[in-house]
């Protein structure tokens, strides 16, 4: 009967990475044949559905073509550790990766997971706070435990070693302290609740007089899987009467940064920068501090918009920063950072890829007509591919010209600079009717390179004009726009399966139970 003892990383629980270098994350496995059966490799960023990277066994490989060109899978000589490389890495590369194994054909055996951090910010050392726990009821044992705080990256890990230098076993815990201060008397007691009910097995300090006033602390161990799941926790200190509250969690807001909107920036020359905030407490909401910066410099209050509730539970606050584009094209990063009481900073950075000021290359296309329903209110795909020999940014809109003189521009959906075979593309996908590709429309997608002063000449198509165009009649580009169109197709897979990934794991796993045994 098969069997899987173990599945879990060998790797550091997290690994810190500078941008461009290469990361190998190890996956130690047992209980079954590597050479037959296969290991996944799947990754998810905070907030995002699950990525998958690719499989292997001792004698096969097979990626995903998002992550085929820089991705390596391996296994080492002793066939008990598999391996994940990714070369040449990117902020956008931060998340947590994880290994995992199939039984009767789904993902049911899965390692903990190891976080990724990429940055080229200088990490901060942390304050070390030694900790020794004596209980009553065993006088024979004593618990050390190590405090780390204030520290950057968030990733962390601790080894231990005796006075002769040799490692020890330890188990790492969330940890949770909680200080009072200034207190008039050595009158206080504490409570701690997660999600608002009593939790137990706090280690409390008496409080102790410092000069005129009393101070205390109490700490709290927490199990990772609640923290990982954002429950949050309250410390309750009373105190001659009266009671203080604060709150923590890992995360309670989350943090978007959305990219400039081509549609606003053709039709008016504006750049707006939009962050948002949200959570499950209005109040932490309410009180969020939002702090925009410019090429690394603190710029200037954004406008700040209203709290409103959406989605039953979640309410969100919104910051917008406004530039127009003849100041716009001289930024190259911008970060919005939010800061609630008692949590740390939650920060997301917008890099944007100007390139050498290499002419790109624009190219639109339509699906293949017989992949296209003729019916008149089918849909119509859209691609416009633009390709250089270096990474860059490019905004990208659309506008449909049946005779106006000013069209109006509509944002399609346009992904991240890519390697293909022989450069770097971006792609903006765009739909339509039928109706209309049949009715005389052209459609322009036009092209603004980030950095540029000015942007480029529009490039439209028509069904009168075939199913493509370019901006220069060169020959000798078919190998070059077939793995261009390999990379359009593989981003429009990505984008449904991400959306779907989950609803259909559940599920699939929830029907699979009755035949699994």
């Amino acid at each position: 009967m098969f069997h899987l003892t173990r599945l879990l990383l060998e790797s550091p629980f997290s690994v810190v990475k500078k941008p461009g270098e290469t990361v190998m994350i190890s996956c130690a496995v047992n209980g079954f044949d590597i050479d037959g059966e296969y290991v996944h490799w799947t990754r998810q960023k905070s907030g995002k559905a699950l990525e998958w990277i690719g499989r292997h066994s001792r004698s096969s490989e097979e990626y995903s073509s998002s992550f085929a060109s820089r991705s390596d899978l391996s296994y080492d000589e002793s066939g008990i550790t598999a391996r994940l490389s990714i070369r040449s890495l990117t902020e956008g590369d931060a998340a947590t990766y994880f290994c995992a194994h199939t039984h009767c054909d789904a993902l049911d055996y899965w390692g903990s997971g190891t976080r990724l951090t990429v940055t080229s910010e200088a990490p901060v050392p942390p304050a070390l706070v030694p900790m020794v726990w004596f209980n009553s009821a065993s006088r024979d044992k004593v618990t050390l435990s190590c405090l780390a705080l204030d520290f950057y990256p968030e990733s962390l890990s601790f080894e231990w070693s005796d006075a002769s230098g040799a490692q020890l076993d330890s188990v790492r815990y969330p940890t949770l302290v909680c200080t009072v201060e200034d207190l008039s008397s050595e009158s206080l007691s504490i409570k701690w609740k997660k999600n608002g009910n009593e939790v137990y097995g706090h280690n409390d300090w008496v409080p102790k007089q410092l000069g005129d006033s009393y101070s205390a602390v109490s700490v709290l161990k927490v199990k990772s899987s609640d923290w990982d799941t954002e429950a949050v926790y309250s410390c309750e200190a009373t105190h001659l009467g009266e009671t203080y509250t604060k709150k923590a969690s890992k995360a309670l807001i989350t943090v978007t940064l959305n990219p400039p909107s081509p549609k606003i920036m053709f039709s008016n020359g504006q750049v707006e920068l939009e962050c948002i905030i949200s959570g499950q407490d209005n109040v932490i909401v309410s009180g969020t501090k939002m702090t925009w910066y410019i090429n690394e410099q603190k710029h200037a209050s954004g406008n700040l918009e209203e709290v409103t509730a959406f989605e039953g539970s979640q309410y969100s606050k919104r910051s917008f920063v406004t530039y127009n584009y003849s100041d716009w094209w001289t930024v190259s990063k911008v970060r919005c950072s939010a800061v609630a009481e008692d949590m740390g900073p939650v920060v997301r950075d917008l890099t944007v890829n100007k390139g050498a000021g290499t002419e790109p290359k624009v190219t639109i296309h339509m699906l293949p007509e017989k992949e296209t329903s003729q019916e008149a209110s089918a849909e119509v795909t859209l691609v416009c591919l633009v390709s250089s020999d270096v990474v860059q940014d490019y905004y990208i809109a659309w506008t449909e010209d049946v005779g106006q003189s000013n069209s109006a521009y509509f944002d399609g959906i346009t992904f991240p600079p890519r390697k293909t075979q022989n450069s770097y593309s971006v792609i903006s996908v765009y739909t339509t009717t039928k109706e209309k590709w049949t009715g005389g429309y052209i459609f322009y997608c036009n092209v603004w390179p980030a950095g540029r002063e000015n942007r480029m000449k529009s490039i439209g198509v028509s069904e009168a004009m075939g199913n493509s165009a370019d901006c220069a009649d060169d020959g000798g580009d078919e190998d070059e726009f077939s793995s261009l169109w390999f990379t359009a197709s593989s981003f429009l897979f990505l984008f449904i399966f991400t959306l779907s990934y989950s609803l259909m794991l559940t599920f699939y796993k929830v029907n699979r139970l009755a035949v699994c045994v």
